[in-house]
């Protein structure tokens, strides 16, 4: 009766974890959208670039839930925004781009922000950015392939918009987060 109970408690404790995930995706799919949604600032004279802060929940989510949970709240948060903002034409490029970005900028810094971390995290997301939004641009915006160049630095001041903003935000509620997201964060001093 002992390993039924047992069979029976991890079954229901397994459980519990995916609607807790599934619920943390959800509000962060729910922030991303809302935060990329409410502060765009167009930079002229590109067409795809504008500054948001959708990226700041991007960032936390990656760096304390992971690249699973940033992948799939940032594609689908900002993909949501693209349609409801009259960017539609952007929108399968943000799903897949962002995902990605979500995802490595989660693996880079594996739930243990450090300043080295999300410098490194930074880099890369604002290199899969560039490259993505790039490719996809000169293929279905443009055709051309020197045309997207234009939107390089919009995209640049985006993603280091938001690691500006997001950094010490992440920095800032790193004693909270050791106790709830589950896993111990490594110390500030571990650089």
């Amino acid at each position: 009766m002992n390993q039924q109970n047992a069979v029976n408690t991890a079954a229901s404790s397994a459980q519990t974890k995916r609607v807790a995930d599934l619920a943390v995706c959800a509000v962060f799919t729910a922030l991303i959208c809302i935060f990329t949604m409410f502060i765009q600032i167009r930079i002229f004279p590109t067409e795809g670039g504008m500054v948001h802060i959708g990226n700041v929940p991007l960032f936390f989510a990656a760096a304390y839930f992971g690249g699973k949970t940033a992948a799939v709240s940032g594609g689908l948060g900002m993909c949501l925004s693209d349609l409801l903002t009259g960017w539609t034409l952007y929108a399968p490029a943000t799903l897949i781009v962002v995902g990605i970005m979500g995802l490595v900028f989660g693996v880079i810094v594996d739930r243990r922000p450090t300043v080295s971390r999300l410098l490194i995290a930074i880099a890369a997301v604002l290199a899969i950015k560039l490259a993505g939004y790039y490719l996809f641009e000169a293929a279905f915006v443009y055709q051309n392939i020197a045309a997207p160049i234009v939107n390089v630095p919009g995209n640049t001041i985006q993603i280091l918009t938001g690691a500006v903003v997001a950094v010490p935000v992440i920095f800032a509620v790193k004693p909270v987060m050791k106790h709830f997201a589950g896993r111990q964060v490594e110390g500030e001093n571990h650089v």
